[in-house]
């Protein structure tokens, strides 16, 4: 993918779901009850450079940044603009952003996911119309903690028998195969629109809608395993062949994955070796997140030299906090 002489817009599609609150599940977050708050801060991060809502620094206690911290730099030097949209908020950020009011996808396991699925979809169709056309690509993020599980229930109901990626550096994978054992043992759905609104979360709903809708911009998901499942639904749902763009890191984990269901998958190659906090991206404990991997690749225009200056700069702006 060329991102040159483009005119790009960043969405981030930020949201919780019940799921994140089981412990062992998410690692975005200090706590399974901080992951609701994960993506606020996230959003608050991209728009702003600051984490408004909570006065936290926000990375872990042994310093491993969000990768928010990674979008944000890369955004600010690609000068793109930033559109937050309400997927599934536990709490409204202290910034501008796209007001759905959805609330927190439930816990599968329980009950249907997706109460206000057909919501979701019309307010992800609003939003595609209102910005197909105006820009050259829409590259379409995401911060939803637990999504990883709730890709991966999503794609065995579908009949693909394949493990998604993790914010953790060991997978959960047991407890992910035994939410989708109680999940299916509630009710079990197999065709792509009511997967979703059984099991999934509301990026998922909301991303089908855009796509619904946009026919003039090229639009993008920016992201690991769970855009992957997105860009799958897409096509079964839309009949849509889109592009999603990541890191290396989700390459390396998931590559028999996206080898074998991935229509069109490019990634960029950061190398945060020898970079405080980030060296840790390089062992494994953080493979995506809020689309850095396409955000590093428009930034990267601009050289990449320039790309670790301006992270490292955001990076350290939070530890003088």
């Amino acid at each position: 993918m060329d991102f040159r002489n483009k005119k790009s817009i960043y969405i981030l599609l930020a949201g919780s779901t019940e799921i994140s609150l089981i412990p062992g599940i998410s690692a975005a977050g200090a706590s399974p009850g901080a992951t609701l708050m994960t993506p606020v801060l996230d959003s608050e991060i991209i728009y702003s450079g600051k984490c408004l809502s909570m006065d936290v620094i926000p990375m872990t206690d042994n310093g491993i940044p969000t990768p928010a911290i990674i979008t944000r730099a890369c955004n600010v030097l690609s000068n793109v603009k930033v559109l937050i949209v309400d997927s599934g908020f536990y709490k409204s950020p202290e910034i501008p952003f796209f007001y759905t009011g959805l609330g927190p996808a439930k816990n599968p396991v329980m009950e249907t996911a997706l109460p206000r699925f057909n919501e979701a979809l019309d307010f992800g169709s609003y939003l595609g119309d209102l910005i197909d056309g105006l820009y050259d690509n829409i590259i379409l993020a995401e911060s939803i903690p637990g999504g990883t599980t709730t890709a991966y229930i999503v794609l065995n109901a579908l009949g693909y028998n394949y493990m998604t990626s993790s914010s953790m550096r060991q997978n959960p994978m047991e407890m992910k195969r035994d939410l989708m054992e109680r999940s299916f043992k509630r009710v079990y759905r197999n065709e792509p629109m009511d997967a979703v609104k059984e099991y999934g979360d509301y990026m998922m709903a909301m991303a089908i809608g855009m796509s619904r809708s946009v026919k003039k911009s090229d639009l993008i998901y920016a992201g690991g395993t769970q855009m992957i499942t997105v860009q799958l639904l897409d096509y079964l749902i839309n009949k849509k062949k889109r592009l999603v763009y990541s890191t290396k890191y989700v390459y390396n984990d998931a590559m028999n994955l996206i080898n074998s269901i991935s229509l069109n998958f490019e990634y960029s190659s950061p190398d945060f070796s020898g970079i405080k906090g980030l060296e840790y991206y390089e062992n494994g404990f953080v493979k995506e997140g809020t689309g850095f991997g396409a955000a590093f690749a428009l930034a990267s225009i601009y050289g990449t030299e320039n790309v670790y200056k301006s992270i490292i700069n955001v990076y350290n702006s939070f530890l003088r906090f």
